[in-house]
């Protein structure tokens, strides 16, 4: 559940500088400091978002391993 969150703020922060830019770009008289805080945005985002990517690539891995030594517990279990 908390990586599910964390992903959520991840998306958030990209989206709140997307928007940011966006903004800027539509409305050509608001102040560089928008597109520099909706960049800032945006690559925090992106920062934290790989850094999650990293820290948890290889989860999927780790479940299939207890899943097979559960498989391997069971039939030893049956065995006996």
């Amino acid at each position: 559940m908390k990586n599910n969150i964390n992903q959520l703020i991840n998306g958030f922060v990209i989206l709140l500088g997307a928007v940011f830019l966006l903004y800027s770009v539509i409305n050509e008289s608001i102040s560089v400091y928008f597109k520099v805080a909706g960049l800032i945005f945006i690559m925090f985002g992106a920062y934290r978002a790989s850094n999650h990517w990293v820290a948890h690539r290889d989860d999927h891995l780790f479940k299939d391993v207890e899943k097979e030594k559960e498989k391997e517990k069971e039939e030893l279990e049956k065995g006996e």
